[in-house]
């Protein structure tokens, strides 16, 4: 057993982490049952708030994926108990019209991919917001690009504070 697999009490979870993780339990609920939606999700959807990205390498979201993800999520006065991230590499063919049956999403925010991938009936440029149907759409570039490009961050932070409601700190 190497010092990466060591096995922790419950109890000292708390203690080195303090409130930093977030207990995700997922709810029964139309949309919100992983196994009956056919969407693989990571979240606990409350706030109905889903995150597409496209990541070959993981699951659900990686290291240098989730360290921005989550600093949005704290940005917006979110925790990961209020949205619902797809992981669009591994949700083969997933359309607009599934998530708004199995998520119903109130807003989606889209990173490197491109309306027509969701077949969405519309394009946006990066950083403009499209209601269609009852959905609220953000498409932006990947994560990876946004943190690499500070001026996109700033432009996706612009786009977030209007579509959050969040005041600007002066």
């Amino acid at each position: 057993m190497g010092i990466d697999n060591i096995p922790l009490p419950g109890f000292l979870y708390q203690q080195f982490f303090g409130n930093k993780l977030v207990d995700i339990k997922v709810r029964s609920g139309p949309g919100l049952e992983k196994k009956d939606s056919g969407i693989s999700f990571l979240g606990g959807n409350e706030k109905r708030i889903t995150f597409i990205f496209n990541d070959s390498q993981n699951k659900f979201v990686g290291d240098a994926q989730a360290t921005l993800l989550f600093k949005l999520l704290t940005a917006c006065d979110l925790t990961v108990k209020d949205v619902a991230f797809v992981n669009f590499f591994h949700n083969d063919s997933i359309t607009y019209r599934e998530l708004v049956k199995w998520l119903q999403p109130a807003k989606v925010l889209i990173f490197g991919i491109m309306a027509h991938e969701l077949d969405l009936p519309f394009t946006i440029p990066f950083f403009q917001t499209q209601n269609f149907g009852e959905q609220l759409y953000l498409i932006s570039p990947s994560v990876e690009e946004l943190q690499l490009n500070e001026e996109q961050r700033k432009q996706l932070w612009a786009c977030l504070q209007k579509m959050f409601n969040i005041l600007k700190q002066k």
